[in-house]
């Protein structure tokens, strides 16, 4: 008999497998049997049924069956009304004595991250962000793009060494783990791809225990060609993001806001820009803060959630880009500005009080290009692989990073990124 997903049941004969989620053993056994789809109710009548009685007994909680009988619908029943009364349960494996419960600490969770996701709450999580990642690629395909798949072990440091995870004894000389796609998703333009997007895994040796930093972590890169300045980066983010969060509300809205009390955010408007000086302004006039000088150039957390909660009460936005960052404190492709040499065509995008993107024009112009690599205390010489993506043509072109982990745990409104992660890393986490 072919398998019925426990959502796809109807009256009739039927064979459905899962896992036991409760076992009630009175006169008659009641057991919840749950797949990815839901849940349903099987009825074990030991008079009428002993033999598959007897099999059931063997039960635990958490031991993945399978079940064939009869669904009939029953209005006292929870689970949408259905029930299963067996002729044969067949169990696949017996679990032990489960080691966490729901209440138990994020640690201890992530120890055996694989049971704690056994929730339907949990796999709805994962859910959202398939459908997160499908409504992106379809913006793309739909948008004309292509998509990369840029190396994850380079000579290169996209950041110019700065907390990369180094390889060693194998290659016979340096290399890493990538931590941004950014300077082959650069080359591709210089390839006369156009516009290209990739979605893949990155890696930051950073030592922050925080709930929004992680060392492995998924993001969508892209770049795109003869643009004239970093509004029309944002121009394209704001189109992205629109079309994921709409696609997403549409599929997902009803379940969201059963499990979260909430619609899911769609942005519904332009997001506001505002350059970084005028954010200090407004932190310091409407909410009394400011920005530690060793930070200026830059927010800090508690500047990152005023300033989204000042926006949210001034514009109604949860999004608002920061824009327009000084030179010192970008990275050395960022493009300067022309008028203002001083400050670079760049932005963050931040969302409900954390930044999720990270992007900009980038300088084309070889000369420039590395200048501003030795102005960073680089020697060019160091990237000299990276300079010979300029040496034969190169146009105008701007690209963004933006991190899903960040963004969904802000749009389920979590606690961390742990949460929202199948298998988190981080630098005390290297299992399971």
């Amino acid at each position: 008999m072919e398998r019925t997903y426990i959502r796809d049941l109807k009256e009739g004969k039927c064979l459905i497998k899962g896992y036991v989620e409760t076992i009630r053993d009175k006169k008659i056994m009641f057991l919840v049997i749950r797949d990815v789809t839901g849940a349903v109710q099987v009825t074990v009548e030991k008079d009428k049924c002993p033999e598959v009685y007897e099999t059931a007994k063997k039960l635990t909680p958490h031991s993945f069956l399978s079940v064939e009988g009869e669904c009939v619908y029953s209005t006292y029943v929870r689970n949408g009304g259905k029930e299963i009364y067996p002729t044969k349960i067949e169990i696949m494996s017996v679990a032990d004595v489960l080691p966490i419960a729901p209440d138990s600490g994020i640690d201890l969770r992530m120890d055996y991250r694989w049971i704690d996701l056994r929730d339907e709450k949990k796999t709805f999580l994962f859910k959202v962000q398939t459908a997160f990642e499908k409504y992106a690629v379809e913006f793309f395909n739909k948008n004309g793009f292509i998509e990369i798949h840029t190396p994850k072990i380079t000579a290169l440091s996209s950041e110019g060494g700065s907390e990369v995870f180094e390889l060693k004894n194998y290659f016979g000389q340096k290399a890493y783990l990538t931590q941004s796609p950014q300077l082959y998703k650069q080359m591709s333009m210089m390839a006369g791809f156009d516009k290209t997007f990739e979605i893949g895994e990155y890696f930051r040796a950073n030592p922050s225990f925080t709930s929004r930093h992680d060392t492995e972590f998924t993001g969508i890169d892209v770049e795109i060609s003869f643009i004239e300045s970093h509004h029309d980066v944002m121009d394209l983010e704001e189109a992205l993001l629109g079309y994921v969060m709409q696609g997403v509300h549409d599929e997902y809205n009803e379940q969201f806001k059963a499990y979260f009390g909430h619609d899911i955010n769609t942005l519904g408007q332009k997001i506001p820009r505002i350059p970084l000086l005028e954010a200090y302004e407004i932190l310091k006039r409407e909410k009394n803060y400011e920005v530690p000088r060793v930070l200026k150039g830059d927010l800090d957390p508690e500047g990152e959630k005023l300033l989204c909660e000042y926006v949210k009460e001034a514009y109604g936005s949860d999004f608002v880009f920061v824009i327009d960052f000084p030179a010192k404190a970008r990275a050395f492709y960022s493009m300067k500005k022309e008028e203002e040499p001083e400050l670079t065509k760049t932005y963050d995008l931040l969302f409900k009080g954390i930044e999720i993107t990270s992007g900009a024009q980038r300088e084309h112009r070889y000369e420039q290009l590395r200048s501003n690599i030795a102005e960073n205390g680089i020697d060019p010489e160091t990237m000299r692989e990276y300079l010979d993506f300029f040496r034969f043509g190169a146009p105008t072109h701007g690209g963004f990073g933006l991190g899903i982990t960040r963004t969904l745990v802000k749009l389920f409104d979590l606690p961390s990124v742990k949460d929202v992660t199948f298998i988190f890393r981080g630098p005390n986490r290297l299992k399971p």
